[in-house]
């Protein structure tokens, strides 16, 4: 018997286990080499109990692939299995109220972890890179270049610089959008229930009343194939209530009573009987802007601690992470919170000529060889916490200052 981390275990059992996370991580490799920014292993279950039970629902129904997307991985201990191979691009996930799309993105966005034996997806893997967007009505943003998705504003506030304390959905959406770029995504996972409506598109109808010099928004419609044209950021959404996403989709999935099918090709024939949506973007049109964080105001002035998964009690402010939804263990909560405080004391490793892309690498790579450097003694309680996350962290800090 083995004891780790108070749980004994048997040989066999540990074995299993480092056997199942060699798997995943030859099957990410295997994915990079083929262009697939995610897999569903057939028979994965996608189904938790519950929205607070993470185990796997036992009465839910195995995922099984569309046989036009299905790809054969052939892994060291598990041996031969097929999936769903999602590639680079534009993805759509569609299909009736009930059906199975959250639930396949829900799985999906936690993607970008691995997982123990019998949790159900171990193999449901996406891009490392992937990351969650919404709206987040009032959050502050520090100093972020909106301005490929929000300009023309009708006080002539700066949106290659954009501030403000309370952001509205639209604003705040365009700043996560931005922010994570900012930080590296390479895939961003969308769910239309938890988009700005008037961010993600405007119809023909609203284009031809409100002309576009009159609205300070250009919608995600409009940037999507740039995105991934120019900067090779793929995106993965779900959509319930919209078709003209049809038009710019490599591939569109529909979830009927939890079954994938393939229905890209009817997808596109649908869209060619509707008129072309008008004065499609072929550029991002975003600013080279470097931003820098300033030491001054990351540090807590009082006590702090990470009161759970969802919230950051720093001194006086709260850091709010409840939309930060791909943070899985209160362990990385708890470095985020020692992360903040690390780099606002008087030994933080920010320097004047440092931009917060550069601050961002230096960070992961000190937290790669330890958690030492961010505790004041050594403990076991920390989980490590992607680059996204910092950022984000950081990025809602209300009294950090970025140049």
């Amino acid at each position: 018997m083995w004891k780790i981390f108070n749980i004994w275990c048997t040989r066999s059992e540990l074995t299993h286990h480092l056997n199942t996370l060699e798997d995943q991580m030859v099957l990410r490799n295997i994915m990079q080499q083929r262009g697939l920014v995610a897999f569903f292993g057939n028979g994965s279950m996608l189904p938790r109990v519950s929205g607070v039970d993470d185990r796997k629902m036992d009465k839910g129904i195995p995922f099984k692939s569309p046989p036009s997307l299905e790809v054969e991985v052939n892994l060291p201990h598990i041996g031969k299995i097929k999936g769903m191979g999602i590639k680079k691009g534009i993805t759509l996930i569609v299909g009736g109220g009930f059906h199975g799309k959250s639930t396949l993105l829900q799985a999906l966005q936690v993607g970008v972890y691995e997982k123990v034996p019998y949790d159900g997806r171990e193999f449901v893997l996406c891009d490392q890179n992937a990351v969650k967007i919404r709206a987040e009505d009032g959050r502050s943003v520090k100093n972020v270049d909106i301005s490929p998705f929000i300009n023309n504003l009708p006080l002539g506030q700066d949106t290659t610089h954009f501030s403000t304390a309370d952001a509205s959905g639209s604003t705040s959406q365009a700043a996560n959008i931005m922010e994570s770029l900012e930080a590296g995504a390479r895939l961003l996972l969308l769910d239309e229930d938890t988009c700005a409506s008037n961010f993600m598109i405007r119809d023909a109808r609203m284009q031809a009343l409100i002309a576009q010099n009159k609205e300070p928004i250009m919608p995600f419609i409009n940037k999507v194939i740039p995105l991934y044209s120019e900067k090779d950021v793929s995106t993965i959404m779900v959509v319930g209530g919209t078709g003209d996403f049809f038009e710019v989709a490599d591939c569109v999935i529909q979830m009927e009573k939890y079954e994938a099918k393939d229905v890209t090709q009817q997808a596109w024939e649908i869209s060619k009987k509707f008129s072309k949506l008008p004065d499609l973007q072929i550029t991002l049109d975003a600013a080279d802007i470097k931003r820098k964080i300033v030491r001054n105001g990351l540090a807590a002035n009082g006590k702090a601690s990470a009161k759970g998964l969802r919230c950051i009690s720093y001194g006086e402010q709260e850091i709010e992470l409840t939309y930060i939804e791909q943070l899985v263990d209160i362990g990385q909560a708890r470095a985020l919170c020692d992360i903040a405080q690390w780099l606002g004391d008087n030994k933080s490793p920010i320097k004047d000529s440092m931009n917060f892309v550069d601050l961002l690498d230096f960070v992961e790579k000190e937290l790669i060889q330890g958690f030492d450097i961010i505790s004041w003694h050594p403990q076991g309680f920390y989980a490590m916490p992607r680059r996204f996350e910092i950022a984000a962290t950081l990025n809602r800090l209300r009294s950090a200052r970025f140049n």
